[in-house]
C-alpha cells in the first residue's frame, strides 16, 4: 500500500534539477559539457557552437502543439467526470481512484471545497482549449527549430500531474469520508478577484503570442519570414517574456484559489523556477541580437527585474 506522494517527490526532484543546472548554465556555462548545453538551450536562445560528438534526440518546436491536443481532451474531460460526481452522484471509476492512491498515496485528505476543484479545472480547461487555439491557428514556428526530447516529454507530464494534482487533494477522490457540500458560499472575495487576474493574464498571453505570430506574416495573415524580431506592444513594452509571466501569474492564481493543496502548491513552483530560467535566457538572447533592445524592458516585473 502506497503512502507516498509520487507527485510531490518528482516535481520537487525537477525544481531542484533546473535550479541547479540552471544556475549553472547562466554563469558557468563554458564548462559544462556541450551535450548538456545542447539539451537545454532550444528555440531561439539554441546552442549554436560546436557541435558535441554525443548528439541529444531532438524534435520540432512545433510539435509543442502536441502537448495542447494532450491537454485539451484530458482537463475538459477530468472537468466533465467531476461535475458528474459531485452534482449527479456518479461513481468515479475504480481505476482512477487507484490511479490516484498510486501517484499520490492511499492515505490521502481532500484540501479543498468541491467548488474551489470545480472552478481551479474550469480555468485550467479554458487555459488549455485558449493554447490549443493558439499553436493551431495563431503562432509560427520555425522551421528548422529545434527541441530536445525531453523538453517534448516533459510537457505531457506536466499536464498529467496538473490533474494529479488537483484531484490527489480534492473531495470524493480522495479516500476520506466526503464531508463537503457545493455551495457558493465557499467562495470568498479573493476567490473573484484571483479568478479575474488569471482571465487577465490569458488575455495578455493571447496578445503575445498574436504579437510575436505577426511579426513572421504580412497584413493578409501570410507567412512571409522565419526571422526573429523584436516584438513590441501590449506586455512588450516591459517585459522580454510577458507570455511567460502571464503563465506565472495564471498558476500562482490558480494556487490560492486551492490554498491547501500542497500538491499544485509545488506544481507552482516548479513553474515557477522553469519559467523563470527560460525568461532569463530570453533576456540575455534579445539584449546580446538586437542593438535596440530597450533598456528598461525587463525579465519578470515591470520596473523592477
Amino acid at each position: 500500500m502506497n503512502t507516498l506522494n509520487y507527485v510531490q517527490i518528482l516535481f520537487c526532484l525537477m525544481i531542484m534539477f533546473v535550479i541547479i543546472l540552471g544556475s549553472l548554465l547562466n554563469y558557468f556555462e563554458k564548462y559544462l559539457p556541450i551535450f548538456i548545453v545542447q539539451i537545454y538551450r532550444y528555440g531561439k536562445f539554441s546552442y549554436t557552437g560546436k557541435s558535441s560528438f554525443i548528439k541529444p534526440i531532438q524534435v520540432p518546436k512545433a510539435w509543442f502543439r502536441h502537448f495542447y491536443v494532450y491537454s485539451t481532451i484530458l482537463v475538459p474531460a477530468t472537468l466533465c467526470l467531476t461535475i458528474a460526481s459531485y452534482y449527479f452522484n456518479i461513481e468515479i471509476p475504480h481505476w482512477i481512484i487507484y490511479v490516484l492512491d498510486l501517484t499520490g498515496g492511499y492515505y490521502r485528505e481532500p484540501a479543498v471545497t468541491k467548488n474551489h476543484v470545480l472552478l481551479a479545472l474550469t480555468l485550467l480547461s479554458i487555459q488549455c482549449l485558449r493554447r490549443f487555439y493558439d499553436t493551431q491557428f495563431v503562432s509560427v514556428f520555425g522551421e528548422k527549430s529545434k527541441m530536445d526530447l525531453s523538453h517534448y516529454l516533459v510537457g505531457f507530464i506536466h499536464y498529467t500531474a496538473c490533474i494529479l494534482a488537483i484531484l490527489i487533494e480534492a473531495p470524493t477522490f480522495a479516500r476520506s469520508v466526503d464531508t463537503f457540500a457545493l455551495s457558493f458560499n465557499d467562495f470568498k472575495l479573493n476567490d473573484y478577484i484571483f479568478t479575474g487576474v488569471f482571465l487577465w493574464a490569458c488575455l495578455h498571453q493571447y496578445r503575445a503570442t498574436v504579437i510575436l505570430a505577426n511579426l513572421r506574416k504580412n497584413k493578409k495573415g501570410e507567412v512571409v519570414s522565419q526571422k526573429y524580431q523584436l516584438p513590441k506592444g501590449d506586455w512588450f513594452d516591459y517585459l522580454s517574456s510577458p507570455h511567460s509571466t502571464a503563465e506565472i501569474i495564471m498558476y500562482f492564481s490558480l494556487s490560492i484559489i486551492l490554498w491547501g493543496n500542497i500538491t499544485w502548491l509545488i506544481i507552482f513552483f516548479w513553474v515557477l523556477t522553469n519559467q523563470i530560467e527560460t525568461m532569463l535566457l530570453s533576456h540575455w538572447w534579445y539584449q546580446e541580437t538586437f542593438k535596440e533592445f530597450p533598456a528598461s524592458r525587463k525579465v519578470l516585473i515591470p520596473y523592477i527585474y
